[in-house]
């Protein structure tokens, strides 16, 4: 919101970095998809001139939901369908053509169908979704070459590039775990079911030197999504 009225309806691109309340381990705050959306988000909105939202932070994370586990807020994904239908419903309403989405947790899965059917649905308008890109950049950085998910040496890099006073140092070096199953199991046992330390992949390995090339790789991943989405992207309903 640092943005003044005026200067926001320059530009016919809006920005909305999107988080979520959940937990990260013990050395993560619980806000950590909070701060990486809106560290990208600010990049991209400053890249394009656009107006920037600040981050919504709550959405959907049923896999971190656990007995005897505090923190964490999440709302239904058909909650949060329509929630975001309406944000984007009231931008395009003040004359705003493109929707930037930036993702900053990994399990809004619904957001994809929600943007789907405003790009079908509606003349003059392209919603764009960025999930946390991942590229060949991206992956040189990091040295745990398995899964990771969730609270790893991706994030807490992230952090402590970001906010390395809220990373808890001490026991970032001993919550390494990553469950003995694929991904798709978050499906049917949520996260802290199957890792103890509710990580997915090596906190150990973060360094704030990774954090600064991944969102710097991140950026530059998601500008090259977005000017071929744009490029791509039809002015009329389908």
């Amino acid at each position: 919101m640092e943005r003044h009225t005026n200067s926001a309806r320059k530009t016919d691109t809006a920005v909305i970095p999107l988080g979520s309340v959940e937990q990260h381990s013990s050395h993560l705050p619980i806000g950590t998809d909070c701060f990486q959306a809106e560290a990208l988000a600010r990049n991209v909105a400053e890249a394009l001139d656009a107006f920037l939202l600040p981050v919504l932070p709550v959405s959907t994370c049923y896999e971190h939901k656990c007995e005897g586990k505090f923190g964490g807020v999440w709302m239904s994904p058909k909650t949060f369908y329509i929630m975001l239908q309406d944000i984007i419903h009231s931008l395009k309403s003040q004359g705003f053509k493109r929707v930037i989405l930036i993702i900053g947790h990994g399990g809004i899965f619904i957001s994809a169908p929600a943007i789907r059917e405003l790009n079908a649905l509606y003349d003059d308008l392209l919603v764009i979704n960025i999930t946390p890109p991942v590229s060949d950049k991206i992956r040189s950085v990091l040295e745990n070459k398995g899964l990771e998910i969730h609270a790893g040496e991706t994030e807490t890099s992230m952090m402590l590039n970001i906010r390395e006073d809220l990373v808890k140092k001490d026991l970032m070096l001993e919550n390494d775990f990553t469950p003995d199953c694929p991904r798709e199991f978050l499906n049917y046992v949520s996260l802290q079911e199957i890792s103890p330390t509710g990580v997915w992949g090596k906190s150990s390995l973060g360094t704030k030197e990774k954090g600064e090339l991944i969102l710097k790789y991140r950026t530059e991943a998601a500008l090259e999504h977005i000017e071929l989405a744009t490029k791509l992207g039809k002015k009329k309903a389908w």
